[in-house]
């Protein structure tokens, strides 16, 4: 279903991002304002008036904050690629002398330094974080050089929309994250221009900066930076393979159960009666029967053995500890009366939250029990699965929405695709839009006469607004 265009300050039509959750952060964003904890911001690269760095003095790089930028530069053809900095204004300047300029007229918030990225033939753009981590995004806008080419046409490249406006062109930014290890985290695609609206007058060519949330890439250490056009010829694209950047933002969370104190290898589980407790700017219920030593709702652990099994095991993360490698993370338990709720406190947009299985309910589903079955079946092919919904209540307590996840799924038709969560994964809660209040259920493909037979547990840790990174 397509989302409601989403037309912010200055920027003349919508941004068309690929889910409704990104356009509802980009809102967010855009109400917030300007970083105040950005990782790199390119301010502190010293340029005189009017000027820019391409990679002439051969060093191959520089560093913003807490990143670094790699640029390619041969001094035979005075050619480079990757990444450049610029802090040219004049959004009306054409043709490749354009190559430095950004159509906003100037950094991202009024600032005046600003990255310039040229994707070239042999290498994709890359930068490395100083170390390994979630961003919560960037700020992207066009290149007066691509922007211009799009909007008349040159000799080289066609006018976007064609003559009369209806042809779907478009022009693709695809951002890659990649963990340590240099595995693909994740892609993130967003629109430097779409003309395929079935109402043209949404067609666009974007001349703001615009936030792309990178959240959904999970922990990376890298980002590599791709373009694709609808204007291709037989040595590649026609349109001019430039866009600017500025502004990456880290992940700025509200809760982390750091604040919790805990002895070592222990856990809370509401037996002291306080019914809840509180991290960061969000409280979470807890039930504790004193009589049956019972709880349901939150609880929290810093236990680290992810191979105890049963009961026992009720405390114990399957990841043997927080995201990211924190010592505290929540435990839920979705118990027969009420569901698992927290409380923010204060509306907002949530990008997101991480969850992993607990160590009780990851092995009953791996090995079966006295009480569940084993999933897959003996022979691997029962089509198992355990699956996770979240949903969103605003301030009135009216539903806004709902986001399943699967921390169990063995319906695929490659039996080699099934899986069993074991480590932390990040869950999308922007398309819930504001929330004030967020609950849990647990459904299984296991259930018997009393209910669900899987044990109904997971893991919870690290959630992150979408407007936090940016001040005020």
């Amino acid at each position: 279903m397509e989302c409601t265009a989403l037309r912010m300050g200055w920027v003349p039509r919508e941004l068309r991002i690929a889910d409704c959750g990104l356009r509802i952060c980009l809102l967010a964003l855009f109400v917030a304002g300007t970083a105040n904890a950005a990782l790199a911001t390119f301010d502190g690269l010293t340029l005189p008036p009017e000027s820019h760095w391409n990679g002439s003095d051969g060093s191959g790089e520089f560093t913003s904050g807490d990143v670094h930028f790699v640029n390619h530069y041969n001094a035979d053809w005075d050619f480079w690629d990757g990444f450049a900095y610029s802090n040219c204004t004049d959004p009306n300047l054409i043709g490749l002398p354009a190559q430095y300029n950004a159509i906003a007229g100037g950094g991202q918030g009024g600032s005046a330094n600003y990255g310039v990225v040229f994707v070239g033939w042999e290498t994709l753009p890359t930068l490395t974080l100083s170390t390994l981590q979630v961003l919560s995004g960037l700020y992207v806008t066009n290149d007066c050089y691509a922007y211009y080419d799009m909007l008349h046409g040159s000799a080289f490249s066609k006018k976007f929309g064609g003559p009369a406006g209806k042809d779907e062109d478009w022009f693709k930014l695809t951002i890659t994250g990649k963990d340590a290890a240099g595995q693909v985290t994740g892609t993130v695609d967003f629109y430097l221009a779409d003309f395929r609206f079935a109402d043209d007058t949404q067609d666009y060519i974007l001349d703001s900066w615009a936030f792309v949330n990178l959240a959904t890439l999970g922990e990376v250490k890298i980002l590599q930076f791709q373009l694709d056009s609808s204007d291709k010829g037989p040595l590649g694209l026609n349109t001019p393979t430039y866009f600017c950047i500025d502004t990456i933002i880290p992940q700025s969370p509200i809760a982390t159960f750091d604040n919790l104190t805990l002895a070592p290898e222990s856990y809370w589980n509401g037996s002291d009666g306080s019914g809840g407790f509180a991290s960061g700017d969000v409280h979470f219920v807890n039930h504790y029967n004193a009589d049956w030593g019972f709880w349901d709702g939150f609880a929290y652990s810093n236990c680290t053995d992810p191979n105890l099994a049963g009961l026992p095991a009720q405390y114990n993360a399957i990841t043997g500890a927080g995201q990211g490698g924190s010592a505290n993370y929540g435990v839920v338990f979705v118990g027969w009366e009420t569901l698992p709720t927290l409380t923010l406190s204060s509306p907002q947009v949530l990008s997101g939250l991480y969850v992993t299985n607990d160590s009780y309910t990851y092995y009953d589903m791996l090995r079966g029990s006295t009480f569940s079955k084993r999933f897959g079946g003996p022979a691997g092919k029962d089509a198992d699965w355990f699956k996770l919904t979240i949903t969103g209540l605003d301030a009135a307590g009216l539903v806004t929405g709902t986001v399943d996840f699967y921390l169990a799924d063995f319906r695929f038709a490659d039996s080699s695709q099934d899986y069993l969560l074991d480590s932390w994964a990040f869950v999308n809660l922007a398309t819930l839009g504001e929330v004030k209040t967020l609950q849990f259920q647990l459904d299984s493909s296991d259930k018997g006469p009393l209910g669900l037979n899987t044990p109904t547990y997971f893991c919870i840790d690290t959630i992150v607004p979408c407007q936090s990174p940016v001040g005020k």
